[in-house]
């Protein structure tokens, strides 16, 4: 639900420089301070608008171009101003659809600044952009969305957030909630299990992207293993041994699932302080890794040292042979040339199957935040334990959101 008579805006564009800025207004006093401040193109120059009277905004769904002013009527900035949509009112007269507006300015830090103090000058509140969406009436889901969207990693990621933007999770929400009415429990319990699965195979991967750490022995390939995954340089590489001293890590992508990859110094006990200083901080990325990538060169096999690492790790640790192109692969473990790319997609494909991932068809219901897997797990928890009505009202909460605070 909206916040009743608050009017804000917020940046929704990041910080610096850039060709465009997107202000949001939202709220009943976003028009009369736009009607205050904004003059069109077509209106004539000379006096500044009366704010009693003010200029004309564009109707719903329409546009317009011309300047914001300062309150001695000279130009701030030139914006195009967008009327979003029709206010619309419930039952009892309480709006739940307040207007909104976007302006559209230039890019630069002290256009954005400009146009911002105007509107606060109005009496407009700035908030950030998740906050605003609540203003704004927003349900949870589509709030969520919408902030995780503004750091997608990848199309695919986006392309799921979009599904859910578009309304596949709050679609599968509701059978669940007529199901808990009907007295239907054990195929609620069902289908909030299939969600469930969903979230545990794909959509935490968009809300928290795995850590995969590279290591092995000093001059194995995993600085070049790392490069060939992310498709970049973006870590040293040399024959001689000991070449990487901290880790470095770098974001990719594996068939489209957002990944963190980390390369680390060579494990040993080290040459000198600073190698063992680099050691011992690659033993620190092992440990809160989600998956390890232990590289063994397959020129040399696998020594007791290897063995022992890959033990620890347990089902952390992924054996990877790499130089094949220089030996033949080992069995027992995927094999790679990082320098030639041999072997990579497949590579993939086993990295991928070991995090559990699992693709989702297009349009499919994924939850994408763990608050939202808990919000599921706690749904099917009470409809097992017979508080049918208990459960509902938690399904409900999470597709329509919490009641909007004034904090």
């Amino acid at each position: 639900m909206s916040a009743p008579g608050r009017s804000a805006f917020a940046v929704l564009t990041p910080p610096g420089r850039g060709g465009i800025a997107v202000l949001r207004c939202v709220g009943p006093g976003v028009e009369p301070a736009l009607m205050a401040c904004f003059r069109p193109a077509r209106a004539k120059r000379g006096a500044p608008p009366d704010p009693t009277v003010g200029m004309p905004t564009p109707p719903a769904g329409g546009l317009a171009y011309g300047h914001i002013l300062d309150a001695e009527g000279r130009p701030l900035d030139e914006v195009i101003l967008c009327h979003l949509n029709e206010p619309a009112a419930g039952a009892a007269g309480d709006p739940i659809q307040p207007p909104i507006f976007e302006i559209n300015c230039h890019g630069g830090p002290a256009a954005v600044a400009a146009v911002s103090g105007r509107l606060a000058e109005l009496g407009l509140e700035q908030v950030d952009p998740d906050r605003l969406l609540e203003i704004e009436g927003r349900p949870r889901i589509d709030r969520d969305a919408r902030r995780l969207l503004r750091t997608a990693r990848t199309p695919l990621a986006a392309r799921i957030l979009l599904d859910q933007l578009g309304g596949a999770l709050t679609r599968a929400l509701a059978p669940v909630t007529e199901r808990l009415t009907s007295g239907r429990t054990a195929e609620a319990c069902e289908a909030v299990g299939a969600l469930l699965s969903h979230w545990d195979h794909c959509g935490r991967f968009l809300a928290d992207p795995p850590r995969i750490v590279i290591a092995g022995r000093p001059n194995v390939g995993k600085s070049t293993l790392l490069n060939r995954l992310v498709g970049a340089d973006r870590a040293i590489t040399s024959p001689a041994p000991g070449t990487t001293r901290d880790y470095v890590e770098a974001e990719a992508a594996l068939d489209g699932v957002p990944v963190v990859l980390v390369d680390t110094a060579g494990l040993g006990e080290g040459r000198d302080a600073l190698e063992r200083l680099g050691v011992e901080r690659a033993r620190g990325e092992l440990a809160r890794a989600s998956l390890v990538l232990y590289l063994l060169d397959a020129s040399e096999g696998a020594g007791t040292e290897d063995e022992a690492v890959l033990r620890s790790l347990g089902e952390r640790g992924l054996a990877v042979w790499n130089k094949v192109d220089l030996a033949p692969r080992p069995s027992g473990a995927p094999g790679v040339s990082a320098l030639l790319g041999e072997g990579v997609a497949a590579l993939t494909t086993a990295i991928l199957a070991r995090l559990g991932y699992q693709s989702v068809a297009a349009g499919d219901a994924v939850p994408f935040t763990a608050e939202q897997a808990q919000i599921l797990a706690d749904v099917r928890q009470l409809a097992r334990t017979g508080r049918a009505d208990a459960a509902r009202r938690a399904l409900e909460g999470l597709a329509g959101g919490a009641p909007l605070s004034e904090a």
